[in-house]
């Protein structure tokens, strides 16, 4: 079974950035009944995830996900083996495209395993993703980057994460479309809409990466989709 998709909105705009994309989504949470691979997701988290927007909506990607988790959860080593080979399959494709290779095995999960043990193995790939688990820095490498995910609970985490240089994505009430607030938690904000490639944004002085609301966040009422107009430093 073939684990990364290379094929939608996300990686779509990242060909346009000279990107071939691949994408690991799996089940969040416990949405799979066989394992939690999200285990710092917020209650706001969990009740607006993207699982629920975008193609997450129809049934048919919704049970691949939950498939391809149920395979993790059974088989870690084989479900290593066929993420190696997706990604040897990538670095093809790219090459022929006169593209550089980029994947992100945390579209709806954050399991830092996978990409800590796979960078290293690929060091012509670029690695991201975006996370809720502390202290990201400490995980970091020089192909794999990583973006900390504002929730309603861990803005500590978030005010750590900024400090040492890390990105911090915030999810606002803003309509697609609409400008987004040019400052949040005394930093600049960039429109994370644009694109999904995460490494581009640099870190060289931390940012706020800006994202809309999207599917079930529309009517989040958790604290996790801030409310622009509100002062927060």
């Amino acid at each position: 079974m073939k684990l990364l998709t290379t094929e939608n909105a996300k990686t779509n705009k990242g060909e346009l950035l000279g990107y071939r994309t691949g994408i690991l989504y799996l089940a969040p949470a416990d949405e799979s009944g066989v394992m939690n691979t999200c285990p710092m997701a917020s209650d706001g988290c969990k009740a607006t995830c993207l699982f629920t927007a975008g193609r997450g909506i129809f049934n048919s990607v919704h049970d691949s996900r939950v498939r391809k988790t149920q395979e993790l959860a059974r088989d870690y080593t084989a479900f290593l083996n066929q993420l190696r080979k997706d990604i040897r399959s990538l670095v093809k494709q790219a090459k022929r495209l006169g593209m550089k290779p980029a994947v992100r095995l945390n579209g709806t999960s954050d399991l830092p395993k996978l990409a800590l043990t796979l960078c290293d193995e690929f060091p012509e790939v670029q690695f991201y993703d975006y996370t809720k688990l502390p202290r990201p820095y400490l995980r970091t490498r020089n192909n794999y980057h990583i973006t900390f995910s504002l929730s309603e609970n861990n803005r500590a985490a978030a005010l750590d994460a900024l400090s040492h240089g890390i990105n911090v994505a915030v999810v606002f009430d803003v309509k697609r479309g609409q400008p987004l607030p040019e400052q949040f938690m005394g930093h600049a904000v960039i429109d994370g809409d644009t694109h999904d490639l995460r490494f581009l944004d640099g870190t060289r002085v931390p940012v706020i990466v800006g994202l809309r609301a999207k599917g079930k966040a529309k009517k989040d009422t958790s604290g996790f989709v801030q409310i622009t107009g509100v002062t927060n430093g």
